[in-house]
């Protein structure tokens, strides 16, 4: 009787990137594009008075030149390439008939969708780390791995926010001083973000610090609205992380770090700053070709088992080649808002 292998890579790399979406906050201001059956992204970044075109080479670190205007260039998708050891490793194939959704069949498909939830895990990550940085540093630093376990930063793809846009406020402005114009002062971040894209803002993301000034300031505690939070496709853990409705704003509170590729603990939002962000403005997640030899087509992950004799054992991998970028520079404002 024909057997059915599911550590077939057309089945693996159907069933990964069939399961669940594991994104928080940052990856859902971007949207994902379709897989490109090549590598290599050329990044148009326009701003009001800044056109940048980062010129990364395919096989050297990149370089970032200065000035208003920079020659077209091409960044390479990264390689995340996750893999692990599969511990149903004496059951690999199910006998033909036999339906591979019905959990009451066996555990192999069990197994397998838990193995492809852990790649997915760590991939999508990835993927918001990458969101991140765009969103709150404007600029994505990206790694490359020496000798199969260090991680050392290759180049970073700097998206040109305008210096403007980064605000640290001093004395009665802070948030903290309850005589400070909060409100003026977020209509004015707001305006600096429609002059640059041509959007109105959306969201307000505010770090812990800053949330508690925030709510307690004269200009937000009678007027920020709990009571009718949309939290529409988001998933709930995301969804919770809304606070309400403030000056046509969605406010956010992001708390919690992070350790980067580099062993450093790092901060999602500074505790003490806010970032005004519209969702409207042209922010993607490309996808590069998934460089192995079975990948016979664009997609987000690919996935396969295989068998290794030394070590003995058998094993799942996935991989995923994202680049998350702005076309738009200026959507966001990051402001120091309060002093610890």
């Amino acid at each position: 009787m024909a057997e059915l292998d599911y550590f077939d890579h057309r089945i693996l790399t159907g069933v990964v990137n069939k399961r669940p979406l594991k994104s928080d906050v940052f990856a859902n201001f971007f949207r994902r594009n379709d897989p490109s059956d090549g590598e290599l992204f050329e990044l148009h970044v326009k701003s009001r008075n800044i056109t940048m075109l980062p010129a990364i080479a395919n096989v050297a670190p990149g370089t970032m030149r200065t000035g208003d205007t920079i020659a077209a260039g091409a960044v390479k998708a990264p390689r995340f390439r996750p893999k692990r050891a599969f511990m149903a490793a004496d059951r690999f194939k199910q006998a033909a008939g036999m339906n591979p959704y019905d959990p009451l069949a066996n555990t192999l498909e069990k197994a397998i969708a838990e193995d492809m939830d852990l790649h997915r895990e760590e991939l999508d990550f990835a993927v918001e780390i990458m969101c991140q940085q765009a969103m709150v540093l404007g600029k994505v630093t990206l790694y490359d791995v020496v000798d199969g376990s260090t991680a050392v930063p290759k180049f970073v793809v700097d998206y040109k926010r305008p210096p403007a846009h980064s605000v640290v406020l001093t004395g009665a402005a802070m948030w903290t001083d309850p005589t400070s114009d909060l409100l003026g002062q977020v209509d004015a971040w707001g305006l600096m973000i429609q002059e640059e894209t041509g959007y109105a803002p959306t969201d307000l993301l505010l770090g812990k610090n800053a949330w508690k000034a925030f709510r307690k300031h004269p200009d937000v505690k009678d007027s920020l609205d709990n009571k009718r939070i949309e939290i529409g496709h988001l998933a709930p853990k995301v969804g919770k992380k809304i606070k309400g409705e403030w000056n046509g704003l969605t406010i956010w509170v992001v708390a919690g770090n992070y350790t980067d590729l580099d062993g450093s603990t790092k901060p999602y939002l500074d505790s003490d700053s806010a970032l005004l962000v519209t969702a409207d403005a042209e922010s993607v997640i490309e996808f590069g070709l998934p460089v192995d030899n079975d990948c016979a087509g664009p997609t987000q992950i690919f996935a396969k088992g295989f068998k290794q004799e030394d070590p003995s054992g058998y094993f799942t991998v996935a991989e995923s080649r994202p680049l998350a970028w702005t076309k738009q520079p200026g959507w966001t404002v990051l402001a120091v808002v309060v002093e610890s």
